[in-house]
């Protein structure tokens, strides 16, 4: 029996200390943009009464397309952060803020993710290629990098396209900011196109 005690005693121990260790709560995070400046910027604007659009799938690079957040601290290195993660895939996400931002302007008579019997005059392709918190010493920045493409579905050819890199400091590295920073930055662009859409599509000769 003596001869047990010495064995059991350091496996008591190192249950003992495993089980006492603080339990890290993982957070999540969304990504968001301001609907009620989506409809003061077209308060005044005239909706058409004939197109249709739909909204296909955001494609996000397979990097960034999983619900972890990703930091990169130089060119090649990628690492991702334990216990913050996204609350929804990024693909979703960005589907359904260009969703719900075109259904609240006037630029298109509907949109949708899918038509059943109604074929859409245009597709809006979108391609997420960095989503990141990018490192550089001390400092951090969000990263955004995208492309849209709206194609005229008769033709199959793009009409316009947009294609922003864009990256917005932050006071420190806090994933709250780094969330407000990416909803803040994918609003903008989404406004940029929708200005390219009203000026190419209604306004032109």
């Amino acid at each position: 029996m003596n001869k047990i005690i010495p064995f059991i005693l350091p496996v008591l121990y190192c249950l003992w200390g495993c089980g006492s260790q603080k339990v890290v709560a993982t957070k999540y995070y969304v990504i968001e943009i301001p609907m009620d400046s989506v409809l003061e910027r077209f308060n005044d604007t005239t909706p058409s009464d004939d197109k249709y659009c739909e909204i296909s799938q955001v494609d996000v690079n397979p990097a960034y397309s999983s619900v972890q957040i990703a930091n990169r601290n130089n060119s090649r290195a990628i690492t991702y952060y334990s216990h913050h993660h996204w609350a929804i895939r990024p693909a979703t996400s960005f589907t359904r803020l260009t969703l719900d931002y075109f259904k609240h302007t006037p630029l298109f008579r509907n949109v949708s993710d899918r038509f059943w019997r109604v074929r859409p005059d245009y597709i809006l392709e979108t391609t997420v290629y960095h989503l990141e918190v990018l490192q550089d010493d001390h400092s951090f920045s969000a990263h955004l990098n995208l492309e849209f493409q709206l194609k005229e579905t008769e033709s199959n050819k793009d009409i316009i396209k947009h294609r922003a890199d864009r990256y917005m400091e932050l006071e420190n590295n806090d994933l709250n900011l780094f969330a407000t920073a990416i909803g803040e930055i994918f609003y903008e662009e989404l406004a940029y196109l929708s200005d390219k859409i009203m000026t190419e599509l209604y306004e032109s000769p």
